[in-house]
């Protein structure tokens, strides 16, 4: 190599992931990625956060809201890695892009199992993540551009996840020849890398589907998070005009605005509306697309799923369409924003029995505001209140939704989302301390907009240390930390299950809360209790109104019901035997039940 020609590798790699789009780093320092960081500092907008965990959760949702380039996260190695474990897997379980750059030891110090450590922090991190992502490798010695890029691309899909690439610390500080490991040729995006590749023509799976929608008498169109918003919303227009009645998976719940005459609801068994799963249980045609349906989208009892429905699933997965449940008419391997895109060019679907009129119907007559939630609260109820948080938003603002708990459940029955505006949640591991984080990232995916956020405060104090992320930045985050004492669906499991035998869900049984107050204004963060007779529209609109970071704890009745419920028991061996999600508890009153349950076959 001649004089001069040399470059640091973790230079390189920075350039390398620039040409790929990358434009934000959520980080945190360490020495084993000290090459990295003072290659990347330059390149990139280096977000430092103050838990690892954070940085993937950011990333994550930075991506599911930007508007152009993309986000990785950086960590160090030892605890830095395992720190991120969490975030890794619930992109890995929800299908969705993510990439970790990771600082490791020396070459020369690497562990020779059965040792257990030899270099410092060291853990082989690699070992770890093979099992929750798409690709996981240590680089031992630089690799080529063609190499580095088709592992970071098997990220983006077809179908996305996880891709962690630790790098040895002599590994990043190399001097390397960059035109020989660039080569003459271009890279190929994936090269090497084993997968699954859509395998059906588009437009054949869309004329197939057009024909079992365009003969059927109830059919829904079900859209999931591996369609895009972008092409969800382009649809919008000749979904309304055919009048084809459409639902939304968990992860999809911004794809339909609320407000439109062919939004069906959000099915599912935890958290979903009642009205939707009333629906996806008298179809006779569902068209799924893009969406998973693992049973926390069907229920445990999967075999009830649509049970009146001829159902078709497309998903770029062999693997998912062959996992058994739920039963499928027919599967499809193949993209689902070009099958919906064709599949939009030739539908066309008449209403003799006016379905869309009963889909309307039971929407209005199944509230998503239950009345067995209101019933003898001793305080506010915490799914009215984020009701009327959902009609104080603006059409341009990012709903942060949170993992778990109430902020998750009550939001995803009773936000109201308005056409143009960004929601994400991460919902399939259900974990605490996602919702600040998620914020963050979407703050920065989406500058100039603001974000809201109502988190429940056992999961808020999980990853509250990133309230110093969103001060340092100013974020416009809008926090509403809903104060009921703990972990109220923990307390609810334990009164449900097991007689009221509570532990480790609230203070008298062992946990400890700050003074909320103090500590937003810790942070250096407005903060104030939301009155009662605030928590009305016009008056969260007016006091979210002011630029910066904001917060308010909302005080809600620690005994929140929490209903629909799909009802399970524990059999005598131990085991949970579940309804289907269409038979949900509370009863409907016998009037409107014999009226939304019309098309709906007994059981079995």
């Amino acid at each position: 190599m001649a004089e001069g020609s040399q470059q640091k590798y973790a230079d390189v790699l920075g350039d390398w992931l620039v040409a790929m789009g990358y434009t934000h780093c959520f980080m945190v320092a360490g020495g084993g990625c000290m090459h990295l960081i003072d290659g990347f500092r330059s390149r990139f907008k280096c977000i430092p956060v103050v838990h690892e965990v954070s940085a993937g959760i950011a990333a994550e949702h930075f991506n599911e809201c930007r508007c152009g380039g993309r986000a990785f996260a950086m960590v160090t190695t030892g605890p830095g890695l395992t720190n991120i474990v969490s975030s890794v897997a619930a992109c890995w379980a929800e299908r969705r892009e993510l990439l970790v750059i990771a600082g490791q030891v020396k070459s020369t110090d690497l562990l020779d199992p059965p040792l257990r450590q030899r270099g410092m922090q060291e853990v082989d991190g690699t070992a770890i993540m093979t099992p929750i992502a798409v690709n996981a490798t240590c680089l031992r010695r630089p690799i080529s551009r063609r190499r580095f890029n088709a592992l970071v691309q098997s990220a983006w899909g077809p179908h996305p996840g996880p891709v962690v690439i630790e790098v040895c610390l002599d590994v990043q500080a190399a001097p390397v020849d960059r035109a020989a490991l660039e080569g003459a040729g271009e890279f190929e995006a994936n090269e090497g890398i084993a997968e699954v590749t859509p395998a059906d023509d588009p437009e054949g799976v869309a004329r197939s589907l057009a024909e079992a929608l365009g003969s059927a008498r109830r059919p829904l169109l079900l859209l999931g998070g591996l369609l895009t918003r972008d092409t969800a919303w382009e649809g919008l227009a000749t979904l309304e005009r055919i009048g084809l009645p459409t639902a939304t998976t968990t992860s999809a719940i911004d794809r339909i605005p609320s407000s439109s005459p062919v939004h069906a609801g959000r099915p599912s068994s935890w958290g979903g509306q009642r009205s939707a799963n009333l629906l996806v249980a008298q179809a006779d045609v569902i068209v799924a697309i893009g969406a998973q349906l693992d049973l926390q989208q069907t229920g445990f009892n999967w075999l009830e799923y649509a049970p009146a429905a001829r159902l078709f699933q497309v998903y770029p997965c062999a693997v998912e369409l062959a996992k058994g449940h739920p039963r499928l008419a027919a599967g499809f391997v193949a993209s689902p924003d070009e099958v919906f895109r064709a599949l939009l060019r030739s539908l066309e679907w008449s209403d003799p029995d006016r379905w869309g009129d009963y889909v309307r119907r039971v929407r209005f007559l199944v509230p998503t505001l239950e009345p067995a939630n209101e019933i003898n609260l001793e305080g506010p109820s915490t799914f009215r209140f984020l009701r009327e948080l959902s009609r104080a938003t603006r059409p341009d603002d990012v709903i942060a939704i949170s993992s778990s708990g109430c902020g998750f459940t009550g939001g995803l029955q009773v936000f109201e989302l308005a056409g143009g505006q960004y929601a994400t949640t991460s919902a399939a591991m259900a974990s605490m301390g996602w919702g600040l984080a998620t914020a963050v990232g979407a703050a920065f995916a989406r500058p100039g907009h603001r974000v809201v956020l109502a988190e429940g405060d056992g999961s808020f104090s999980q990853n509250l240390q990133e309230l110093a992320t969103i001060r340092r930045h100013a974020l416009p985050v809008k926090m509403f930390l809903i104060d009921n004492g703990g972990y109220a669906s923990i307390r609810a499991t334990q009164r449900k299950f097991f007689q009221g035998a509570y532990v480790g869900c609230d203070e008298a049984t062992g946990l400890g809360f700050p003074d909320w107050i103090a500590l937003f204004h810790a942070y250096g963060i407005p903060a104030e209790k939301l009155a009662a007779s605030d928590m009305v529209a016009e008056r969260i609109a007016a006091l979210m109104d002011r630029p910066g970071p904001a917060a308010w704890v909302v005080e809600v009745d620690p005994n929140q019901p929490n209903f629909p419920a799909v009802t399970s028991r524990i059999l005598p061996d131990g085991s949970m035997e579940s309804n289907p999600i269409s038979r949900q508890q509370p009863a409907l009153p016998p009037e409107i039940e014999a009226e939304v349950t019309r098309y709906l076959p007994p059981l079995g």
